[in-house]
């Protein structure tokens, strides 16, 4: 029956060999030519040289044109082998299924033999009579009664038995269940302390199906925004621990580091004390969220320090060095926080509450890390107004102000210890002198923010308005009663990242000298604004030497003169008053009708032990003196 049936199996079409694999290409090579070491750029012209003349190279490697190559026999083979035992197993089915037919046809020909003769086989017909196969249903004998209770029991022993272990594994399963609701539970509890809290509790973008926390900055650049997304995972005992990922970053911190002559005075992290025991994971997250931040903070700062080195700042492989006074400088970098700590760090510990440059350390780094918090709320403030019109060029990330504004703050502070110091100095020597001078010191932008809880703005918060009137320029002025007590003087400090700027408003009587000079005066330098204060103090001394005593008329108002009339007595006497920072000079010499010149001069400093009161010492400092 076999024979009667036709299949048509044709094999797949063999590829040309020049679109052969490059395995097959180099089997080809290395049967050619025998190796590619024998392939050369001399061999392969000579071998065009003798195509181009009609010359074949015989060789007993090389296949000859008429045979087929063996990888195509015997994949032909292989598909003519598959196809006749398609073919057999096809024919095995048949013939199967035929006799079942014949089988079946056979038994019911007894009965209906019409319809079973028309399923028959030719050749079942012509052996076999039709009828000759029956079928008959026979009856089971009896069961005893003893075997039939002995079924039962079996029967019932294994329902007990199934029962049994039925409830042997429910009562295992609740017991796997509760152990799994207790953990499940505590894990629960875990991540909803964590959210509580106040963190972001997110899915992982490539893992939803896992939690994570987000302890990053929304506002901060793009590497460091991505990176402030970790995982939170189970421990072998179902609590939660932070996943960091395998390249986890050790925790660091910020450091300042104030110096003097490459000797290290002290230090912001100095006496910190650093838990490594806490293995919560609350402070996991927290340690991880303060490194993100200093390590973004440093990056900012290290971009802003390369736009400022004309203002003397080192931007070094590992720090940031910016010049102070007094041969002193701070060094920025980034320490690593574990037990690896500084040891310069735990040694300058003693010596933390009462240094002033520690101080200095600390509020360095504290006032960068809020800079860079108010870098953040401008990008958000950014992005949530209404977007400029789209350009094909992208605009750049803007450098954050985090350094400029200190380095004006420190440029400022200097300046206002300066110019106290300046008029401390000359107010020390006036005392001397018995001459009055109050001076209101200048209050910075510290003492300045300090009373910014009077006036909060209604929308920002505090710190908000702290860190814009940091990065705005800064402004202090101090007053100046001069000694006559009807002259003042206020003195305008503004201060910029490029330099300071000096303003002097003279508040003065119409009918005194000073109200002959110009009303404001600007100044660059801190040497300019000295010298014109010691000369509008010097003018004022003159006025008050002139209008207490008649004697004395003033001969050269800006150079400190005066001089009596010599038409009286043919004497003539000249005094001269010189004001520096610490010595006040009253200098008088005169001549006489007979061209004598004496001289007389009285000196006050501020370490001066006897006090001469310079009222008495002009009124009698004169001929009787001098001659």
């Amino acid at each position: 029956m076999a024979g009667d049936m036709t299949v048509s199996l044709r094999a797949w079409p063999t590829a040309k060999i020049e679109d052969q694999s490059l395995s097959f290409l180099i089997a080809r090579i290395n049967g050619q030519k025998g190796s590619f070491r024998n392939v050369t750029e001399q061999s392969l012209e000579e071998d065009i040289r003798a195509a181009e003349a009609g010359e074949v190279q015989d060789s007993d490697d090389e296949p000859s044109l008429e045979e087929k190559p063996e990888v195509t026999k015997s994949r032909k083979d292989e598909v003519m082998v598959g196809r006749d035992e398609i073919l057999k197993q096809i024919g095995h089915a048949q013939n199967d299924s035929g006799q079942a037919l014949d089988f079946i046809s056979f038994l019911l020909s007894r009965h209906i033999p019409k319809q079973a003769e028309a399923t028959l086989s030719p050749y079942l017909k012509q052996q076999l009579p039709l009828g000759t196969l029956g079928v008959e249903i026979t009856q089971l004998p009896p069961k005893l009664d003893s075997r039939r209770i002995d079924e039962e029991l079996v029967s019932t022993g294994w329902k007990l038995q199934s029962l049994g272990a039925t409830a042997d594994s429910l009562l295992a399963s609740a017991t796997r269940l509760g152990t799994e609701m207790e953990q499940e539970a505590k894990h629960w509890e875990e991540v909803l302390s964590i959210q509580k809290k106040g963190w972001s509790i997110c899915r992982l973008p490539r893992e939803r199906h896992n939690l994570g926390v987000r302890y990053g900055f929304a506002e901060a650049a793009a590497e460091y925004r991505d990176r402030g997304l970790a995982a939170l995972r189970r421990n072998e005992d179902d609590s939660v621990f932070l996943d960091l990922g395998l390249h986890a970053p050790a925790s660091r911190r910020l450091r300042v580091t104030v110096k003097q002559r490459s000797r290290i005075i002290t230090s912001s992290l100095a006496g910190v004390a650093v838990d490594n025991e806490d293995q919560s994971v609350e402070n996991s997250i927290r340690r991880a969220r303060n490194t993100i931040y200093d390590e973004e903070l440093y990056h900012e700062m290290y971009r802003e320090a390369r736009s400022l080195t004309n203002r003397g700042i080192q931007c070094m492989t590992e720090d940031i060095t910016i010049p102070l006074e007094e041969d002193k400088s701070l060094t920025i970098d980034l320490a690593a926080v574990g037990d690896n700590q500084s040891e310069e760090d735990g040694a300058l510990d003693s010596a933390r509450p009462s240094s002033s440059d520690y101080y200095l350390a600390r509020a360095f780094a504290l006032a960068c890390k809020l800079l860079l918090s108010h870098a953040h709320r401008q990008n958000h403030n950014l992005r949530t107004r209404q977007p400029p019109p789209l350009t094909e060029r992208k605009p750049p990330r803007p450098i954050y102000s985090i350094l400029r504004p200190l380095l004006a703050l420190l440029q400022q502070q200097s300046a206002l210890n300066n110019h106290a110091d300046f008029l401390q100095h000359i107010q020390a020597t006036l005392q001397k002198a018995d001459l009055n001078m109050m001076v209101q010191p200048p209050r910075g932008v510290l003492g300045v923010l300090g009373m910014l809880h009077l006036k909060p703005s209604t929308n920002e918060p505090l710190m908000e308005t702290l860190a814009a009137a940091t990065c705005a320029p800064l402004q202090a002025e101090s007053k100046i009663t001069l000694p006559s007590a009807s002259s003042s003087l206020i003195v305008y400090i503004r201060t910029y990242v490029q330099g300071t700027e000096y303003k002097i408003v003279i508040d003065a009587p119409p009918n005194s000298s000073l109200a002959q000079l110009p009303q404001e005066t600007s100044f660059t330098s801190a040497a300019e604004i000295k010298h014109h204060i010691l000369h509008l103090l010097t003018l004022d001394l003159v006025s008050i030497v002139n209008a207490e005593n008649k004697r004395w008329q003033i001969m050269s108002l800006h150079e400190g003169q005066l001089s009596t009339d010599s038409s009286l007595d043919g004497r003539h006497e000249v005094l001269s008053i010189s004001l520096e920072k610490s010595r006040l000079h009253v200098n008088c010499y005169g001549t006489n009708k007979d061209g004598d010149i004496a001289r007389s001069s009285v000196v006050w400093t501020s370490e001066t032990e006897d006090t001469l009161v310079f009222r008495d010492v002009v009124s009698t400092i004169g001929a009787e003196e001098l001659f």
